[in-house]
């Protein structure tokens, strides 16, 4: 089977040049143009990372290596690295037997996970800008016992800061109180920080309920959000000030999305994924950032947990700890940003 892809090739639009690297053992990378996007095959990326693959069987594969583990189906939107799920701008491809992943993903999503330490850092960070998700007469989801994700963002908030604070590293809130504060001020107050990283803290709603913890960052330019599928639309190539920090935005992200998933661990549905966005705080924000979604407070089950004090004291802890994963790989090393989805050198 083919997984035929719908791309969009905007006219002006200047990709930024590519770098073939070179590994030890590697022939180097050898791109291929699918559908006009660039693939690189899968071999190729295993042979860079030190990993093996299984013989794919029924549209799936299995690497595994040094690195860690990648599972994937073709098709899916989703792969699980080291068995945590995270949403690929563009699924797996098969093509003539062979097996491909998108430069985009390479570059955007399995390089920063895989190798941390090569993630390009301008400056370290020292302090967080924590954002209690609405406020004021924006209520957000409201929970099957009557309350308000307004009032439980801005709780896992204080006690994020908290937990933070003991720890020596700065806060700044963007709500102290139930008080509506636009997008725009939100990402006004982020700017005045930048050594700062960036967290939203939300609960989520749908109908049918879903189940579990989200943790989102900026797509990358060029490809769509997760919830659009694999549909690129024009506005999806424009540049936002957010992503000049696509890598540290996807180790942040990934840093805390571990974390929580680890909070229910009996629960096989709480993990529904690292995903992608374009959310006013995530694109023009110049501050490497994360929206996390708590729970969902139209399930029976997340918002009865949710509604423990005890739980969201075990969230704001989780989200802390990826935080702290976050400046230990960052902190202290110092380097020249690199080109957008420029392909691993080294």
């Amino acid at each position: 089977m083919r997984i035929l892809i719908q791309a969009v090739v905007l006219v002006g639009i200047a990709f930024l040049p590519l770098r073939v690297g070179r590994a030890a053992g590697s022939p180097g990378w050898h791109p291929a143009i699918i559908g006009a996007r660039e693939y690189v095959p899968i071999e190729e990326f295993c042979r860079f990372y030190g990993l093996s693959a299984s013989e794919p069987a029924l549209g799936e594969i299995h690497l595994s290596g040094g690195a860690g583990t990648v599972e994937g189906k073709q098709g899916s939107p989703y792969v699980y690295i080291d068995g945590i799920r995270h949403a690929l701008s563009f699924p797996l491809l098969e093509k003539d037997g062979r097996w491909y992943v998108s430069r985009t993903d390479l570059s955007c999503l399995f390089d920063p996970v895989f190798r941390p330490w090569r993630v390009p850092v301008r400056s370290s960070f020292r302090g967080v800008v924590i954002d209690p998700g609405h406020g004021g007469h924006d209520k957000g989801a409201r929970s099957r016992n009557g309350r308000y994700e307004k009032e439980y963002a801005l709780d896992t908030a204080r006690r994020l800061g908290t937990i933070l604070r003991a720890k020596g590293i700065p806060v700044v809130f963007t709500r102290t109180s139930d008080l509506f504060v636009p997008l725009e001020e939100r990402v006004r107050i982020a700017q005045e920080h930048p050594d700062y990283v960036f967290v939203s803290l939300h609960y989520n709603q749908s109908e049918p309920s879903g189940h579990g913890v989200e943790t989102y960052c900026l797509a990358p330019r060029g490809a769509p959000s997760s919830n659009n599928g694999i549909w690129v639309r024009r506005v999806d190539y424009l540049p936002l000030p957010g992503n000049g920090n696509d890598l540290l935005n996807t180790l942040l992200a990934h840093d805390i999305h571990l974390e929580l998933v680890r909070l229910r661990p009996d629960d096989p549905e709480m993990d529904r994924g690292f995903r992608r966005a374009r959310f006013v705080v995530l694109r023009d924000n110049p501050l490497p950032g994360v929206l996390v979604e708590g729970g969902f407070l139209s399930d029976p089950v997340d918002s009865a947990w949710v509604d423990q004090p005890g739980y969201r004291q075990q969230l704001a802890a989780a989200v802390a700890r990826g935080l702290e994963r976050f400046f230990q790989a960052t902190n202290g090393r110092t380097s020249p940003s690199h080109a957008l989805r420029a392909l691993p050198a080294d």
